[in-house]
């Protein structure tokens, strides 16, 4: 196997994800937030930040973000939202009336962008998102024009590769507190944790069933076997063929895999991220017309997941658990 980081499917763009496990520090610690008359210390990726009390405007790298905002019941806050991909506004926030300006697509929003949207708090999946040399606002920046920044728990650089579906109910544990919503925190993270427990309860006593993470782009093949999206699978009840301790995985999440790999892996189900409907199918022909001695093409237990539901400290990496398991187990 060759290591790769050219992996889209994690970003919805190539080189987000290019540059994504580049940056970074390390998983947030949450359990040390702490009150003060200045604001709510929270140590996220080894660097202590002070959060001022219930930010009021709010800019949500992802909509994944923006979610977790709106299901907090502070998406009124949303004073900008960035990275749609085309596709439409979350369900959560325009339930309740809200339409955030869309400060970018395809692509982090640039500086100017950004600053212009005057925030106080930016919240993002990963580090990419303040990358200078891509033109985006850093980290500093942001804090020199009076805005603090979170970023997912499971997107800190030295998290990345062994990231875990826990590290989301970090995430809640802080939105919670930054935003002044700790009981509305406690009570989605309950929600989450009976998705997970619901998901466990369907392949309990039940072998395990071998599964491939790959992600197809044209006659490119990329095989996951760590980070968030690894133990999405084993909380889903996969027995996954490719894994952490696999030498291709010590130093990356993801690996170019050869057609001759999956063939003699033989899974009994593949998940598949998608970007768009037009590459699902493509992705569904090209392992229909290649992976046709694979159990899991034979079976037809191909699970087609959103690339935005594995994004780091998304409510989609807890409903990728629950799709899983039920294409699984039923």
């Amino acid at each position: 196997m060759k290591r790769t980081k050219s992996a889209a499917y994690l970003s919805l763009s190539t080189a987000m994800l290019t540059v994504l496990v580049g940056c970074g520090q390390s998983v947030s610690e949450v359990n040390e937030a702490k009150s003060s008359e200045s604001g709510t210390k929270i140590t996220n990726c080894s660097v202590e930040h002070t959060y001022p009390a219930e930010s009021k405007k709010v800019v949500a790298l992802s909509p994944g973000q923006a979610d977790i905002v709106a299901r907090l019941g502070a998406g009124d806050r949303i004073a900008g939202i960035a990275q749609l991909n085309g596709e439409k506004m979350p369900a959560s926030l325009t339930d309740q009336g809200h339409n955030p300006p869309v400060l970018s697509q395809d692509t982090p929003p640039t500086r100017e962008q950004l600053l212009k949207a005057q925030p106080d708090l930016v919240l993002s999946p990963t580090t990419y998102e303040f990358n200078a040399e891509q033109g985006y606002a850093t980290q500093e920046q942001l804090k020199q024009s009076g805005a603090e920044t979170y970023v997912a728990a499971s997107g800190c650089l030295d998290n990345r590769s062994k990231a875990k579906v826990q590290d989301f109910f970090t995430d809640l544990d802080a939105y919670g507190k930054i935003l002044g919503r700790e009981d509305d925190a406690k009570k989605l993270a309950e929600q989450a944790q009976q998705q997970l427990d619901d998901a466990a309860a369907r392949y309990e006593g039940k072998s395990k069933k071998s599964v491939a993470q790959l992600y197809i782009e044209g006659n490119n093949v990329t095989a996951i076997g760590a980070g968030i999206e690894h133990s999405i699978a084993e909380a889903a009840g996969a027995d996954g063929v490719f894994n952490p301790d696999d030498a291709a995985f010590k130093e990356f999440f993801a690996a170019e895999v050869s057609r001759e790999e999956i063939l003699k892996k033989n899974p009994e189900a593949i998940v598949f991220t998608t970007t768009s409907p037009e590459q699902e199918q493509a992705s569904r022909t090209w392992m229909k017309e290649n992976l046709s001695e694979v159990t899991a093409v034979k079976e037809d237990r191909l699970i087609a997941i959103p690339a935005s539901d594995m994004l780091p400290g998304t409510w989609g990496n807890i409903d990728a658990v629950t799709t899983i398991s039920q294409k699984l187990y039923g």
